[in-house]
């Protein structure tokens, strides 16, 4: 479905402030052509069921999106998670975005993606057992135990917040922008990510009563938010908030990648090339580009969508099990605060700046999927954000 934006106008000023005008005129080219192409129109619901979860018992819809294929077979999936006892009722939307890495296909037509996933592990259709058991029951229920885990997840659901899970089925961190997949076995294969997922979001907020959107993001997942957060603030209809969990794009990771790639711990082996997965996902993750936040907050004081950025010191994908960067150890920062720190320097030197940057020693990858503070953190800048009276989404 192509939409076009009465806003649209009016905010081209302010892209070119927020990113510069060589990629603003890239956006802009985008937007002016269709805003963010997507199709709604031939999302069908799939399955109907009900589920026990967290005391509560729970009405899941499942979705398939037939305009969006996958990597390798089958098409975008999203699941959308109701109280049985008020399936239509208004309530905000949390959209979680799962991780799950990223991958791409070489000049040799050879698989290459973070630690030892192949071509198979987020190139096919997400099923329902993958986005509820997986997803959802995972990250809010030990089932050893049979134990809550206090997470991010479970807070909101347990707060009355209706969940949106969608799929990462073309492994491109939920950036990819419908160009060409290449080196796909598929000629005609195209990477969708961020437009299947904002299809996703379009289509839940439409049919069931919504007030503010949240987007959260887990690894890959935290790339993919920042993705809809520009691309739906460009549009001029803004999110309520996104939570960013371990992993950004930044320039900085050329540095981090060059020392490490290969190395026993760290998630890039050895072969794997940043510009593959630049090659494949497109704007959002390109060097030549200032898309990456701490680009945005800086050169043009984005704050349309307000953004926590979140993550652990000892977190292996910003080489927080590494040996010291010589550029880390000249600022005096470890690996993981080096790597954030442009961000951070962004965030503190925007005035009344309605982003947070928390990087927490001692944790690892993805701290908002596991009790402790990182859920505390979330639950803070939750407060703040809904403190504004920000509008309904889309209001």
């Amino acid at each position: 479905m192509r939409h076009d934006h009465p806003a649209l106008t009016r905010r081209r000023f302010d892209l070119r402030r927020t990113i510069g005008w060589a990629a603003a005129l890239t956006v802009i080219a985008i937007v002016s052509a269709a805003c963010i192409p997507r199709d709604t129109s031939q999302i069908n619901l799939t399955q109907e069921s009900t589920a026990n979860a967290l005391g509560f018992s729970w009405e899941l819809d499942m979705y398939r999106n037939s305009a969006y294929d996958c990597g390798l077979s089958g098409n975008y999936t999203f699941l959308v998670m109701n109280p049985t006892d008020a399936p239509d009722a208004e309530a905000p939307l949390w959209v979680y975005l799962h991780g799950g890495g990223v991958g791409y296909y070489d000049d040799t037509g050879t698989y290459v993606a973070v630690k030892n996933q192949t071509e198979n592990t987020y190139n096919h259709e997400e099923t329902f057992t993958d986005l509820w058991n997986d997803q959802v029951v995972r990250h809010t229920l030990n089932t050893n135990t049979n134990q809550t885990i206090d997470s991010t997840l479970k807070r909101r659901i347990e707060e009355g917040y209706r969940v949106l899970v969608v799929s990462l089925c073309d492994h491109d961190l939920y950036s990819g922008l419908g160009t060409p997949y290449p080196n796909n076995p598929d000629p005609d294969a195209t990477v969708d990510g961020l437009a299947a997922t904002m299809a996703a979001i379009d289509y839940t907020a439409a049919n069931y009563p919504t007030t503010h959107v949240f987007a959260h993001g887990t690894s890959a997942g935290s790339l993919g938010v920042w993705s809809l957060a520009s691309s739906y603030a460009v549009e001029g209809t803004s999110l309520t908030g996104i939570v960013a969990d371990s992993w950004i794009s930044t320039p900085r990771i050329l540095t981090t990648a060059a020392a490490f790639t290969g190395q026993p711990g760290y998630p890039f082996g050895a072969g794997f090339e940043v510009q593959g997965v630049s090659d494949k996902v497109g704007f959002f993750v390109r060097a030549d580009i200032p898309a990456w936040p701490e680009a945005q907050i800086a050169n043009g004081d984005f704050r349309d969508v307000p953004a926590l950025f979140i993550g652990g010191d000892n977190d292996p994908f910003c080489g927080g099990n590494q040996a010291p960067l010589a550029e880390a150890v000249a600022d005096g920062l470890s690996n993981c605060n080096w790597l954030h720190d442009g961000l951070r320097q962004s965030i503190n030197a925007q005035a009344a700046s309605p982003h947070e940057l928390h990087i927490l020693n001692g944790f690892g990858h993805v701290p908002t999927n596991a009790a402790g503070p990182a859920n505390d953190i979330v639950d803070d800048f939750l407060a703040d954000v809904l403190a504004t009276d920000p509008p309904n989404f889309g209001g």
